[in-house]
């Protein structure tokens, strides 16, 4: 039959079937998707809309035009009775929804994370399944045909991904050889405290929110700290240290210090300007100021404190610089605060030290940034005067 007469052919069916049942036409249809046949499909296309994708150039062309304004589920309901709404369950049924990757945070410097893989999906895309099942719909030999395939949906996370945004970022040990078992417990308490901590973005760390007092009652023992200038017993001695460590691996990775403080004398375990205090007036307080979450380790081995920080990594890799600036000669004063203008005819009571003037810089490439400039203040010797007896 030659196409011109399908129009005819379409009226005389129309005329036929409001005279004795609903204006539908019949089409049988075989559909396929991953060359499984879906339960046979018998297509009731109402005459009046055959008539309009006769006139369209055919079903087709319909459904393309269909899509501009509706669902391909709604479309598909338009070319058949409950067309979409059919295939749309067939394509649920097949669908099988990808699984992102994950990960445990362990906390632990030797294994800090534990990757879990991603899982690839497959679905059956119903617009293109739709559009495969109109054209077979324009297809001549009495017996519509058509045939897709699922296809791979990839997940939005894969391992790859996640190591990418858990890299190391930064590392900084210090060394506590020198310290007794008092001070060597409290800053292995500290440390504890801090490893495993997950900063999400946009948080900021508080050293003393994090560590929390420093007292008797939750563990911490007496040990020299460095109060007015001078070292002097205290409980929770040697928790500086570990702030101290902390705050120079934060700087290393390039993250925002919100607060830190030098102590007002230099200690031994950093150079000038690297050191961090805190006390119950004092904290240490930095920010995550990237997309993802900052991971923070602590380990202590042996007579060594290192901290490693893990997340996204920022520019080029950077160390750290420190300069002294000047050297301030201290004093030598008797108890009554005069110079003493000959030392060899005086007694000495406690030495004198002279202070420091240092900057901190962070080193990226040719860059040189400065971090903190900080002064040390010089500590007076003092004498007492030797009395001469006639």
């Amino acid at each position: 039959m030659k196409r011109a007469a399908f129009p005819l052919l379409l009226l005389i069916c129309f005329l036929f079937l409001a005279a004795f049942g609903p204006p539908f036409l019949r089409i049988e249809a075989e559909i396929f998707v991953d060359d499984a046949p879906l339960d046979g499909k018998n297509l009731l296309v109402e005459v009046p809309h055959a008539l309009r994708a006769e006139r369209s150039g055919g079903y087709e062309k319909l459904y393309d035009t269909l899509l501009k304004k509706y669902s391909p589920q709604e479309a598909l309901n338009y070319l058949a009775i409950h067309l979409g709404d059919y295939l749309l369950k067939e394509c649920e049924k097949r669908r099988v929804e990808p699984v992102n990757a994950t990960l445990e945070w362990k906390g632990d410097v030797s294994a800090p994370f534990l990757y879990h893989a991603e899982k690839t999906g497959r679905v059956v895309d119903l617009a293109a399944l739709g559009r495969e099942v109109a054209r077979a719909m324009d297809q001549k030999d009495g017996r519509a045909r058509a045939r897709v395939y699922t296809h791979e949906v990839a997940p939005d996370v894969t391992v790859a991904k996640l190591k990418a945004i858990t890299r190391e970022t930064a590392r900084f040990s210090t060394s506590f050889a020198s310290s007794g078992a008092n001070r060597r417990h409290n800053l292995t308490l500290a440390a504890k405290a801090i490893s495993g901590t997950v900063l999400l973005p946009n948080e900021t760390f508080s050293f003393n929110k994090v560590v929390g007092e420093r007292t008797a009652q939750r563990g911490f023992l007496e040990a020299n700290v460095v109060i007015n200038g001078e070292f002097q017993k205290g409980i929770g001695g040697g928790v500086c240290q570990v702030s101290t460590t902390l705050f120079n691996a934060v700087l290393l990775a390039a993250l925002p210090v919100e607060n830190a403080a030098a102590h007002s004398i230099p200690v031994s375990y950093v150079p000038f300007s690297q050191d961090c205090t805190v006390s119950s007036a004092i904290d240490f307080r930095f920010t995550n100021d990237t997309d993802h979450p900052v991971y923070i380790a602590a380990t202590v081995k042996g007579s060594t404190l290192t901290f490693v920080l893990y997340g996204q990594k920022k520019g080029v890799p950077c160390h750290l610089e420190s300069e002294v600036v000047k050297h301030i000669p201290f004093r030598n004063l008797y108890e009554d605060g005069t110079e003493v203008k000959d030392p060899t005819a005086a007694t000495l009571l406690s030495a004198g030290r002279e202070g420091i003037l240092s900057r901190l810089y962070r080193v990226r490439g040719n860059e040189r940034t400065l971090l903190r400039e900080n002064r040390y203040a010089a500590k007076d010797a003092i004498y007492k005067k030797l009395c001469f007896v006639n």
